[in-house]
């Protein structure tokens, strides 16, 4: 039988726990159990470290509420993380956890990912603006692997040929291998935009995580 995913704030019948305290204590329970560090985990490691900023953390993100006649900011890919931080930055986080195979759990390959952060770079797809590309939200994207993926590899092409950073997880912190360089693609007002209205993307809000992919 699948298992069935948490929903963090969410404890046993329904019952309320505060956000940050669940998640915090289902984090735990990942690591000091060493569970594999799943595409979930990794959100949640991220969200650990980025709380510290009092940043807004949004969770597999493809597309708002009406902001106005039907209008919707769409994104293709999902954005697995998306943090909106006190000073209007808008950053996003491709997550390549490890996941169930055909021989047990396995880590994705060292270049998993690198296409799906790209794309990032040209995301939203559609906006109340615009009903095709019209610009960026994102100031900054990043790649996030778990450690012993190899990822190092594409360190030093990601960094002389893509504005990507890099960052890998592991049980006792991150490490950054590569800063992001600013989205060439981003537009101010589109962002300013999306920042008027983040009451439209509350649902992203609330978070399911499966620490066992």
């Amino acid at each position: 039988m699948p298992r069935r995913k948490t929903v963090i704030g969410r404890g046993a019948f329904g019952s309320y726990i505060p956000q940050e305290e669940h998640a915090w204590e289902v984090l735990k329970r990942i690591l000091s159990r060493g569970h594999p560090l799943t595409e979930d985990a990794l959100f949640l490691c991220m969200w650990n470290i980025l709380r510290c900023n009092n940043s807004l953390i949004l969770k597999c993100v493809r597309q708002s509420s009406d902001v106005g006649g039907y209008q919707n900011f769409s994104f293709s890919p999902d954005i697995d993380l998306l943090e909106v931080r006190p000073n209007g930055a808008v950053i996003g986080y491709e997550l390549k956890g490890h996941r169930r195979g055909t021989s047990g759990i396995e880590p994705p390959t060292y270049y998993e990912g690198v296409d799906q952060a790209l794309a990032y770079l040209v995301n939203p797809t559609a906006s109340p603006i615009s009903k095709s590309f019209a610009g960026s939200i994102f100031d900054q994207v990043y790649l996030v692997h778990p450690e012993g993926t190899q990822v190092e590899k594409l360190a030093s092409l990601v960094e002389r040929c893509t504005p990507l950073g890099i960052i890998v997880v592991g049980r006792t912190g991150t490490k950054e291998l590569v800063k992001p360089k600013p989205n060439p693609y981003l537009d101010n007002d589109l962002k300013k935009y999306f920042l008027s209205r983040l009451g439209a993307f509350e649902k992203y809000k609330t978070w399911r995580v499966n620490p066992i992919q």
